[in-house]
């Protein structure tokens, strides 16, 4: 038996919900739930927090609306992963107060009751189900999970430019920064010997991969870190498609560095 929810979560989900869905279509998943419309309540969010909470009243328990849950986030009803995984994190961050989320195959399970809001967020889904797909590299979730899960987009990205910067420190010892720290690892001179490399170097399209690799470097800091850095948080509108892009980006980053080793001319 699942235990009764209280008036702020039945109103959170119901607000949810109503997002979710048209008028029509509640009608039919209130129906198909067996929950009886509410003679209170014309919008959609007091018709489905109404009807739910009467339902929830009669049966002295909260089964009826946790399966109307489920029922919505049927993964069958969805055309797009992305989209259910969607809903699902704005349910969860409200259900997981009262202990429960609901998994990946649309069942409930037990958790332990979050306390606080970044609990909650945390708790409802990670930053690596969140890009699901995008396979972000795990040398940068330690740097931008905490302002992710803040929904503080405009200091991610500046914390996600600087795990590739720190990277290139690990791997070639140097202290500087930026452009001044690409053109240390990785500037070729005339003798050809850099500090740091991918691969030999040993024909001329090689080098130009290396010298290609560089210059992408450097266009990643001037695109993604500089203007972040220089402009006010007040004038950004970052938004969660740009952070997505940013990850994309520093993961082909760190996925190279992977491969780079120190060369030894230096």
């Amino acid at each position: 038996m699942t235990k009764s929810f209280d008036d702020i979560t039945l109103r959170n989900i119901s607000d949810i919900i109503a997002n979710m869905l048209t008028h029509s279509k509640i009608t039919e998943h209130l129906t198909g739930a067996g929950i009886s419309e509410s003679h209170s309540g014309t919008n959609k969010t007091d018709r489905l927090f109404y009807a739910l909470k009467e339902r929830q009243i009669q049966d002295k328990c909260g089964n009826h609306v946790l399966a109307f849950v489920m029922r919505l986030l049927n993964p069958k009803r969805y055309d797009s992963e992305e989209e259910f995984e969607k809903d699902r994190t704005m349910i969860n961050e409200k259900l997981v107060y009262d202990g429960i989320e609901i998994d990946k195959t649309g069942q409930p399970r037990q958790v332990n009751k979050a306390r606080t809001i970044s609990e909650a967020k945390s708790r409802s889904l990670k930053i690596k189900d969140k890009v699901h797909g995008i396979g972000v590299h795990s040398e940068i979730l330690p740097y931008c999970e905490a302002e992710w899960l803040k929904e503080n987009y405009f200091h991610a990205i500046l914390e996600i430019t600087k795990s590739v910067a720190q990277r290139l420190r690990q791997k070639s010892g140097y202290s500087s920064d930026g452009a001044d720290l690409i053109d240390d690892c990785f500037a070729l001179g005339k003798d050809k010997k850099p500090m740091l490399a991918f691969n030999t170097l040993s024909n001329p399209s090689e080098e130009s991969e290396h010298k290609g690799f560089g210059n992408f470097c450097k266009g990643f800091f001037s695109m993604y870190r500089n203007p972040k850095a220089h402009n006010p948080k007040i004038l950004e509108d970052t938004q969660l498609s740009q952070m997505t892009e940013v990850l994309v980006v520093a993961t082909i980053i760190h996925n190279k560095l992977d491969n780079t080793y120190r060369t030894g001319f230096k």
